[in-house]
């Protein structure tokens, strides 16, 4: 946990982005305010970006400044949670914890404005955490999830070389109090090399 910690908790740098880890202040709160409050919440249907985790994205504020604290507070003991800057501009949000029992690190919890779909962005990230993981840290195994609805995920993390594990039948509500079911991933270290 030491090492994961030495190597995560930290901002980082891939090729166009920087991940910076910001502590939930008034002022990183009006940053990450002013990325979504334009945002369509439609757009947003796999995502529970908001205090009570019961809506897409937050909607004044203050709400944002109350999920910072919460998801800082759920991140603070076994993960990291950057906020995803490109030329600056903050863009999204991305998190990663280490789970010791079964020696897997779960990147997750991962949202970008509209504007940055498309761009190859989540996939350069994870190729960097795949990086830290495996060659670094030769932690022996990666997993991801997502809701079975949402498609674009799952083509990511399958043409990403990564094998569907399972299928928790309606384990994640939707914002609109819809139940959906959760698809798990992994790769394996031995297969990291094989991609």
């Amino acid at each position: 946990m030491e090492k994961f910690f030495e190597l995560f908790k930290k901002n980082l740098k891939t090729q166009r982005l920087e991940l910076r880890i910001l502590e939930p202040t008034i002022e990183n709160a009006k940053l990450v305010w002013e990325a979504i409050k334009n945002e369509n919440p439609n757009d947003f249907a796999f995502i529970h970006y908001s205090p009570k985790y019961d809506k897409p994205l937050p909607e004044s504020l203050d709400e944002t400044f109350e999920t910072m604290k919460n998801y800082a507070e759920a991140f603070k003991f076994n993960g990291v949670l950057w906020y995803v800057f490109h030329d600056g501009e903050l863009i999204g949000f991305h998190g990663v914890s280490y789970n010791k029992e079964n020696d897997t690190v779960n990147p997750g919890n991962v949202w970008f404005v509209r504007s940055a779909w498309g761009h190859g962005f989540n996939h350069e990230i994870h190729n960097l955490l795949e990086k830290i993981t495996f060659e670094d840290l030769k932690i022996h195994r990666m997993s991801r999830q997502c809701m079975a609805n949402n498609e674009r995920s799952q083509k990511s993390i399958l043409s990403s070389g990564y094998h569907l594990d399972g299928r928790l039948r309606e384990y994640a509500k939707l914002s609109d109090g819809k139940w959906t079911d959760h698809l798990i991933f992994s790769k394996l270290k031995s297969e990291y090399n094989n991609k």
